[in-house]
């Protein structure tokens, strides 16, 4: 089947992708699922830069690929196929991270910084999540004050993905107070050296979801931090943070998409296979052929609205609300699917060789991590109270 986005250009990358998806990522999923600390997670990220997966986003100038938006959809829908956790990681690197520098950053800044990032050479994490609240901004606790030509940053981060493996973060701290609660005014964002003076590495925590994340608390204790990597103006780094965290948000559909698609395709294929009374499960039993027909619906409804929306991020829409819906919808179908696929295998389903829990556990985590669904509603509900979805 042809769909509308896919153009030549974009299935070239996207055929990139599959390659190394089918060659490289799929044979040792399992393997990072199950034993992620004996798979050399950084090894995959330099490999992915080197294929100008890392930089898609990133414009020719600075040293990437600079491809749309769209062909990034379409690089995460194959990587969600086998690696959700690399997909993950890949958008907290190349969107999280590197939009904010995109965005906000000095022709300067972009030169040293985004090369490095494109292609993999350096390894980006984004230190925003507290205690308090990833979203409670008002009461955050880490601070940059500013002296003389550098900035002293004190205070910690948790549940950073990607910190263990990182070698630069991108850091929100507050430099003004009271910080705004509706401009978020008094949040600045900055470029720390993960092996800087003063930074602490905590232990990986033990998730039940998305193995080889390495997420880990980030403290920093009187870190200097050159002025010069100060990224933008001082007092506006949320108002970036806002469209790089859409983006990111965003790529969490595709992702979801791909997950959904491969649970499908795998057990469609064991569904034939198994016989009973004569015939296979799908032939035998309406229910189980009922079960395949809704769950292609779902995942059929989620390509269209994924590329729906990225269609329209690549005509210049922002997609505020829109984004925020891909990562709701996609991760709950994502859930569904992937059940629906356990339900199915019946006894199997509950064995980990057979792989269909890890993205029901996946899917789970998206559901609730980066920003958790319901707060993302709450998110998408400011956007009609003010007639915002158009944007």
């Amino acid at each position: 089947m042809t769909y509308f986005y896919e153009t030549e250009d974009r299935i070239l990358m996207r055929n990139i992708a599959r390659d190394f998806v089918e060659q490289e990522l799929m044979p040792i999923a399992q393997q990072v699922d199950t034993d992620p600390e004996s798979v050399d997670m950084k090894s995959l990220y330099h490999r992915a830069g080197e294929l100008g997966i890392l930089g898609l986003a990133v414009p020719e100038e600075y040293g990437g690929t600079g491809a749309d938006y769209t062909t990034v959809a379409m690089v995460n829908e194959e990587i969600g196929k086998a690696l959700p956790v690399m997909g993950l990681n890949i958008s907290v690197h190349s969107i999280l991270s590197g939009e904010l520098i995109m965005l906000l950053g000095s022709d300067e800044l972009k030169k040293r910084y985004l090369p490095d990032l494109a292609s993999g050479k350096t390894l980006f994490a984004c230190c925003s999540t507290e205690p308090v609240g990833a979203l409670n901004h008002t009461e955050w606790q880490v601070t940059a004050t500013e002296e003389d030509d550098h900035y002293l940053i004190n205070g910690s981060k948790m549940l950073i993905s990607q910190a263990g493996l990182a070698d630069k973060f991108v850091v929100l701290a507050v430099t003004t107070r009271p910080v705004d609660p509706a401009t978020r005014f008094g949040i600045s964002a900055f470029i720390v050296d993960a092996h800087a003076e003063g930074v602490t590495i905590g232990h990986h925590e033990h998730k039940f979801a998305m193995h080889g994340s390495a997420s880990t608390t980030v403290t920093f204790n009187n870190v200097r931090v050159p002025k010069e990597d100060l990224i933008g103006e001082r007092d506006k780094g949320a108002a970036g943070m806002m469209i790089s965290a859409t983006n990111e948000f965003m790529t969490c559909g595709p992702m979801c998409l791909g997950m959904a698609e491969h649970c499908f395709d795998v057990t469609l294929e064991y569904a034939r296979q198994r016989i009973q009374r004569g015939k296979n499960l799908i032939d035998n039993y309406q229910v189980v052929a009922h079960m395949f027909a809704d769950m292609w619906v779902k995942i059929e409804m989620l390509r269209a609205t994924c590329y729906n929306v990225f269609d329209q991020k690549d005509k210049g829409k922002y997609q505020l609300a829109q984004g925020r819906m891909l990562k709701v919808m996609g991760s709950k179908i994502a859930m569904e699917v992937a059940a629906d696929c356990m339900q199915i295998y019946g006894g199997l389903g509950c064995i980990t060789e057979t792989g269909i829990d890890r993205y029901w556990r996946d899917a789970k985590m998206l559901h609730i991590a980066g920003e958790a669904s319901e707060a993302l509603m709450d998110n998408i509900a400011d956007f009609i109270k003010t007639d915002k979805t158009d944007i």
